[in-house]
């Protein structure tokens, strides 16, 4: 994937979590247990205790930036 910002190949890889990945538009002090109305749901179901949740992310060496696929 290419970065929109400065045209250079972004680094395919994961942002993970324990409990599902989430997005929301506000930051919440613990977000595991209270999403806002607004939250997205960026991975799938887990399947265990212990098996946590991914979701494909590009990221940007060059202007931080990261871009989730969800």
């Amino acid at each position: 994937m290419i970065c929109d910002r400065c045209k250079r190949e972004m680094v395919k890889g994961y942002i993970q979590s324990r409990d599902g990945v989430f997005w929301d538009d506000k930051e919440r002090v613990i977000a595991a247990l209270s999403f806002g109305k607004n939250a997205v749901k960026l991975s799938g179901d887990s399947e265990g205790a212990f098996s946590g949740s991914s979701a494909v992310a590009y990221r940007c060496e060059h202007c931080r930036l990261v871009v989730i696929e969800y």
